[in-house]
């Protein structure tokens, strides 16, 4: 019999042909395959795939109608005509592999297009061949180079760098393609049928039953199997001169050691199809191209179908169609002799013995529908629960057992002990068979839950019972339970687990799992890294891995992975998940009626499912024992596409970067996980699962290095971690020049303040020198003047008074008379009442009397009567209490500074009215006079240090003495007024404050 085989080319070049060759193998003969599709709905670029290559660095290529794809097991990215210059058209009719990683593809435009070092190139003259002359390429398994152009077959010559015509084309053969795409080249010459094929020239030898003109297509497979059609439709062999015709469709054996009992069928018109064992049946694929990859996945690229990639199943699913009783599983036990008992709905059970069902037991046999729960007893009978009762299966014959409760709720559990009590668990409670002391437990009497779900006895005879509430611990009379307060990952328990240490664990809906570890629990879930956080069922393989059913699939984590999580020696442990890619028919798994699992003799393991029981063994499971190979794929810049992945640039403004990763493995790619790590940002690496894409926003200035590892579905790292370098340009003004040029600027603008400040200075001290001029002139003449005064008038005063006591005192001469006495004493007294006027003058002049006397407030108000008083300007005053505000010794100076002001009304303003005001708040207290006078001639906003008389420089350096700021606000003939404001402390403040109480 003719059969095909693949061939899978060195050095990672993966395309592989369909050939005719002779079988030869017995391995894995039951093994089961399932085919993922992709298609343009999934992101290839079209459904007709016209040439598969995986190359060197692992990626997967992909020549379609549409353009070319590069496919990592999840996402496409395409090539095409669109975004990438060298492509001259989408449609490309084959490709094959070359040296290092090189891609030779012939589209529809007839053009021969390289890809090489990441880049398409479209060959020319310069290459050896002309454009638009190209029909075919073909290669060997060395990586030989063939294409044919114009008619002729040229071979690529590396060390040139072009084709050179073969010497066997000359002008008298006219090659053509095979029919299979990118198997060679084919001419004929009289008799004569010549053939390029997988790199080696044959030639045949037609029979004379077989003209040359009838021949409308050649395929050769890698056996060197000539398969010649003709135009009146027929498709035989070219064997030994002879043309052996195949009648109908051709089914051959596809010959693999790992790929048994795979066969392929051949249509009359050269169309070929792959059919290989799938469930219950043999399941067909339509095919141009098939790829073995370096993770021994086939590959199919079809016409019309798109892309499958096949891989064998870790799971064979029994079902109805395999002789269940029905479908929907739930208890599944494994007897004493080994057997296993499933339980299914709507009815029925099946007995398995050495995988196959043998027999089923229905509502025909008499056994109640909607089987809850399956036990065997000591004497081996089998305890089947149900929603209509309880039965035992003894000698093939259905009954039921006495001395339950009639209204006995559906058993959820069934599990004898070892005195041989029956415990029945149901939503009521737990019911205890045991003759006369048959009786009910239920929280009431100590159980941490009344829905009881799974019962089992440890190495020490300690009952377990846990349900939907809690879990219970029975040690001889003593009852321990747990919830979700004690520690438990939830009060939702669904399994039970003694491991192959005698330490407990429990299985949960929507918790996770638990472990009893020195009488404390320890919690794991998703955040711990397990696939789902339900366990409906756990079970320990030889290897130390648990197999945990779920909503989501089964999957399997290694207890010493969770231990070494409970120690933190690791963050999370790796769960490898199986699905319907692996041959589950239903992913759903069912629990919470036991058992909802059961391992064989054999270590086999039997899950229940929504649609059958899932049989796994873990001992042929296959593992991703290979390491994935980590790409940084494309890195985005503010959503623009950047042209190199091994660095990138950010330039100031530039605050988004997004790096796209991936990770080349194409056994469960969609469960390798990744983490990355910013080298500068990050202080540790981040575990960020699946997601294959970072994101960064806003990174300082600097130098960057980005690292990202992945792990395989088991937990294999990649040996190296993809690299890039970034750089963050920084704005120009966080840059050393002109960081250098800021700080000089910020010096010279500290000396041009230093030299103002100086000078200001010096200009104050020059106008302080020149008030303490003036002030020591002023204090001389002031000495002048009362000099003056005490010469002129008092002492002028006192010499009449001594003159007149003199007269008065002279004995010679005249007698005075009593009359002339008294006028002479009226006289001194005169006198003396002027000298005492003129002292008391003299004295207010340099300290007012009744600043000591009545306080500041009451002073500046007799200042403003004897001014009214004396010069006939209507003066006012509103001054609100100040006694206590300013120092005593400091009172003076804002007397003065009244005074002064009230003297240039009279002098200088020529006004009828003026006034002084005094407010005062905790702060500050603002004195303000007023005229109506002729104003002043200019109108200065602030009153600063400078030239002028000496009485307003005086009121200036008083105020300053207390601290006030002066203005004076004046308009022509509008009249003039001078406010000044003077801060006060919280102690002057609160003084006052109890001074104004105390009045």
């Amino acid at each position: 019999m003719d059969v095909c085989s693949v061939m899978r080319w060195p050095r990672s070049h993966a395309l592989l042909w369909i050939v005719l060759v002779g079988f030869s193998s017995a391995r894995d003969a039951g093994a089961q395959y399932r085919a993922t599709q992709w298609t343009a709905e999934s992101g290839l670029p079209q459904n007709s795939v016209r040439g598969i290559v995986q190359t060197p660095d692992g990626y997967i290529w992909l020549a379609t109608l549409n353009g070319i794809a590069r496919f990592d097991g999840i996402r496409f990215t395409v090539f095409n005509k669109s975004n990438t210059p060298g492509i001259t058209s989408n449609r490309f009719t084959s490709m094959v592999p070359g040296d290092g990683g090189d891609l030779w593809l012939a589209s529809e435009d007839n053009n021969l297009i390289r890809f090489h070092q990441g880049r398409f190139d479209l060959l020319n003259e310069a290459a050896g061949i002309r454009p638009h002359s190209v029909s075919a390429v073909t290669t060997d398994h060395r990586g030989g180079i063939w294409a044919l152009a114009d008619e002729h077959s040229y071979k690529w010559n590396p060390a040139k760098q072009r084709f050179e015509r073969e010497s066997y084309s000359d002008d008298s053969l006219h090659f053509i393609p095979l029919w299979w795409v990118g198997t060679g080249f084919w001419a004929q010459r009289d008799h004569q049928l010549i053939c390029l094929a997988h790199g080696r020239l044959e030639k045949y030898t037609l029979p004379s039953s077989l003209k040359p003109e009838q021949i409308r297509g050649v395929a050769i497979g890698g056996d060197g199997m000539v398969w010649v059609g003709t135009h009146d439709g027929r498709l035989g062999r070219l064997v030994g001169g002879q043309y052996i015709v195949q009648r109908g469709e051709i089914v051959t054996d596809f010959v693999n050691q790992t790929r048994r009992n795979w066969r392929v069928h051949i249509s009359q018109n050269f169309a070929r199809s792959l059919f290989f064992p799938s469930g219950d049946s043999e399941h067909g694929i339509p095919y141009n191209v098939l790829l073995r990859d370096s993770d021994d996945n086939m590959w199919v690229g079809s016409e019309g179908e798109g892309l499958f990639r096949i891989q064998q199943q870790s799971i064979r699913t029994l079902t109805s169609s395999q002789g269940l009783a029905s479908d929907n599983v739930y208890p599944v036990m494994r007897a004493r002799n080994g057997d296993i008992w499933v339980g299914s709905w709507p009815a029925g059970i099946s007995l398995i013995r050495n995988g196959q069902v043998i027999r089923a037991f229905t509502q025909k046999d008499g056994l109640p529908g909607l089987v809850t729960a399956l036990a065997e007893d000591k004497n081996s009978t089998l305890w089947i629960g149900s929603h209509n009762g309880v039965r035992v299966l003894a000698n093939g014959h259905f009954s039921t057992p006495a001395g339950l409760p009639k209204d006995l709720p559906a058993a959820q559990v069934i599990f004898e002990t070892k005195e041989g009590a029956k415990l029945f668990g149901t939503s009521n409670g737990m019911y205890v068979l045991d003759g006369a002391n048959s009786h009910w437990m239920t929280t009431r009497t100590g159980l941490a839950a009344d829905d009881v779900r799974v019962i089992i006895s440890d190495h020490k005879g300690d009952l377990w019972i846990g349900g939907y509430g809690g879990l219970t611990r029975l040690h001889g009379g003593e009852i321990t339970k747990w919830t979700e307060g004690q520690g438990l990952p939830s009060n939702n328990i669904r399994s039970i687990m003694e491991d192959a240490s005698g330490e407990i664990w429990v299985g949960t809906y929507d918790g996770g799992i638990g472990w009893l570890r020195d009488g404390k629990w320890v919690d794991f879930s998703q955040d711990q890294g397990l696939f789902d956080n339900g366990a409906f069922q756990m079970l320990e393989d030889k290897k130390g891995f648990f197999w945990i059913s779920s909503n989501s699939g089964i999957y399997r984590v290694r207890r010493s992975e969770l231990e070494d999580v409970a120690d933190g020696r690791r963050t999370r442990v790796i769960s490898v998940a199986y699905g319907r890619a692996d041959g589950m028919v239903s992913v759903e798994c069912n629990g919470g009626l036991w058992p909802a699992g059961a391992t064989d003799d054999q270590g086999v393991m039997w899950f229940p499912t929504q649609k059958g029981v899932a049989v796994i063994d873990p001992a042929v499971v296959r593992a991703a024992s290979t390491p994935p190979r980590v790409k940084i794929e494309s890195s985005y810049v503010e959503h623009n596409l950047q042209p190199e992945t091994s660095q990138v640039v950010l330039r100031p403004g530039q605050t988004n970067l997004e790096v796209n990763y991936t990770a080349l493995t194409y056994f469960k790619p969609e469960q390798t996980s990744f983490r990355y790590m910013l080298e500068g940002v990050d202080n540790d690496w981040q575990e960020v699962g699946s997601r294959r894409t970072a994101y960064y926003t806003h990174l300082p200035p600097g130098q960057y290095k980005f690292l990202v590892s992945a792990h395989n579905s088991d937990g294999v790292e990649s040996v190296d971690s993809a690299t890039m370098m970034i750089t963050v340009v920084p704005p120009f003004y966080r840059r050393p020049w002109f960081i250098a040029l800021l700080v000089a600027a910020i010096l010279v603008a500290i000396r041009i303040a230093w030299t103002f400040r100086v000078r200001q200075l010096r200009k104050e001290q020059k106008a302080q020198q020149a008030f303490s001029r003036e002030l020591i002139a002023s204090q001389e003449n002031e000495r002048r003047r009362i000099a003056a005064e005490l010469h002129d008038s008092l002492g002028q005063r006192l010499i009449v008074i001594s003159n007149l006591a003199l007269f008065l005192l002279r004995r010679k001469g005249k007698q005075h008379s009593e009359a002339d006495k008294v006028e002479t004493l009226e006289e001194i007294s005169a006198e003396a009442s002027h000298a005492l006027e003129e002292t008391r003058a003299i004295s207010y002049a340099l300290r007012p009397f009744q600043l000591d006397r009545l306080g500041l407030t009451k002073a500046i108000h007799a200042l403003g009567k004897t001014i009214a008083r004396a010069s006939e300007i209507e003066i006012t005053t509103d001054l609100e209490n100040i006694d206590k505000v300013f120092p005593e010794e400091l009172r003076i100076n804002f007397f003065r500074i009244v005074q002064e002001a009230l003297n240039n009304i009279v002098k200088h303003s020529g006004a009828t009215r003026g006034s002084v005001t005094v407010r005062c708040t905790k702060t500050q207290v603002t004195l303000s006079i007023s005229d109506n006078g002729k104003g002043l001639s200019s109108e200065p906003r602030t009153i600063v240090s400078g030239p002028g008389g000496f009485g307003m420089t005086g009121m200036r350096e008083r105020a300053m003495l207390l601290r006030g700021k002066m203005q004076i606000k004046s308009e022509v003939n509008g009249g003039t007024t001078l406010i000044i404001d003077f801060p006060i402390g919280v102690e002057q403040a609160n003084e006052r404050s109890h001074s104004s109480a105390a009045g």
